[in-house]
């Protein structure tokens, strides 16, 4: 029976083996100073073809070992570094602050121009090796403790002061009648009537920004640090922050309100607009400060107004303009028309309603319109039956009640009844309040 003859596998196998152990002696063999040529894939198949019938090439003599006692043995120490010069030097510590701070002058180093370094490839230069290189980035200057001046600026004369005045008081009025007949015209007719698209709104509305920047600009002019008394005495002299707040918010509001729903977004945009622009002359101009803290207590009680959907945003209006209006009754206690606004925006505390009412009609200069506002609130109080639900307490109902027969001398019958009501709860109603009874609300 004679053999198998071995299968291409098997051939491959044993005619790899030669080739392998060649590569292995090749590895071993230490190399010279000159490297060899790479071999060709064509002189690599003969070397294959003859090693199936040569033994395996011998392992070349090892070549002498150079003396190695030139080289001392140094002893190992840490925390030392080691120079060229055969000196030791002991490393600076890092302390915490150069961890952290990038800007340390262990981190950031500039190239120093030693003996050893090559010089920078200038811009037409080659680099060493015949290749062009880029251009080494110079390293950035700190300017961190360069002062900056301060901008020139230029003195204005009173002759020109006064020309600039008038200038910016005639383009104002200009628009300001413009204003004035716009919003006299669309208040004339039907709300169903005619309906005003987007961009019929949004010209009114940059109509008015218009005027609000003359205002500012007529202000700013008026007021000048180097403008004379006269000059000064202008804007009182023609109560220009009253037309201002007429002609320019007042009746573009009003007019916005009566088009709602239709002209909600475009009423919260004059809003926000007329808003920032009172509080920049709340900053800016501070001779009229009480008309602007004023002004700015009416639009937010305007943006409180329209806010039905967002109880949280409402909210928040209506601390924002109680805030203006008490800081106004601060600098004018006598005036009876900020104590009407507060006590609009005390809804539904009766009690304070109540208050602010009274007090709005007993100061030096009284707010007549309180009357009527007084008895929207006491009416609904006086008429109630015994045995209607009411959202007040039973004390607070009875102290209402009493105070509206008094100012309006009608129910008198129930006059009586009202005020032993009153003084019979009054007990357990303190008993229940506890602190918060003497504490303002």
């Amino acid at each position: 029976m004679q053999p198998a003859a071995p299968s291409p596998s098997n051939r491959s196998l044993r005619d790899a083996t030669p080739l392998a152990r060649s590569d292995v002696a090749q590895q071993s063999r230490p190399t010279s100073g000159t490297p060899e040529p790479p071999t060709s894939p064509a002189s690599s198949h003969k070397r294959v073809a003859g090693s199936r019938s040569q033994s395996p090439p011998k392992r070349p003599k090892p070549l002498p070992v150079e003396d190695t006692s030139k080289f001392e043995a140094r002893p190992r120490q840490r925390g030392k570094l080691w120079t060229p010069e055969g000196g030791e030097q002991q490393p600076a510590r890092q302390g915490r602050a150069d961890k952290l701070n990038v800007a340390s002058p262990q981190r950031l180093r500039l190239p120093s121009s030693s003996s050893h370094t090559r010089p920078l490839p200038g811009p037409g230069r080659p680099a060493q090796g015949g290749a062009a290189q880029r251009p080494h980035p110079l390293p950035v200057e700190d300017q961190t403790d360069v002062l900056i001046k301060q901008p020139e600026t230029r003195p204005i004369s009173s002759e020109q002061l006064v020309v600039e005045v008038k200038g910016i008081y005639a383009g104002l009025v200009m628009v300001e009648s413009k204003c004035i007949e716009v919003d006299n015209a669309q208040n004339a007719q039907n709300d169903s009537a005619t309906k005003l698209n987007n961009e019929q709104w949004q010209a009114l509305i940059a109509l008015h920004r218009t005027l609000l920047h003359e205002h500012h600009d007529f202000f700013l002019a008026s007021q000048h640090p180097s403008a004379s008394t006269p000059l000064r005495k202008l804007a009182s002299k023609y109560a220009m922050p009253a037309r201002m707040w007429r002609h320019g918010i007042h009746s573009f509001l009003e007019l916005l309100r009566h088009r709602l729903p239709d002209s909600l977004e475009h009423m919260l945009t004059f809003i926000y607009l007329a808003y920032s622009m009172m509080a920049l002359l709340y900053e800016t101009v501070p001779a009229f400060e009480d008309t602007w803290i004023e002004c700015l207590g009416d639009l937010g009680r305007y943006r409180m107004a329209i806010e039905d959907e967002n109880l949280h945003d409402r909210e928040i209006w209506t601390l924002v303009s109680r805030q203006w209006y008490s800081k106004a009754s601060d600098k004018a206690p006598t005036t009876g028309r900020l104590y009407h606004h507060l006590a609009i925006l005390a809804r539904p505390n009766a009690l304070q309603q109540l208050f602010f009412y009274v007090k709005s009609l007993c100061v030096a200069v009284p707010f007549e319109s309180a009357r009527e506002s007084i008895m929207t609130l006491l009416d609904p109080v006086m008429a109630l039956s015994p045995n209607q639900p009411s959202r007040l307490p039973p004390n607070e109902l009875a102290f209402v009640r009493c105070n509206g027969i008094m100012f309006s001398r009608k129910y008198l019958e129930k006059f009586d009844s009202s005020v032993e009501e009153f003084i019979s709860s009054l007990d357990n109603h303190i008993a229940r309040k506890t602190g918060m009874f003497i504490e303002p609300r």
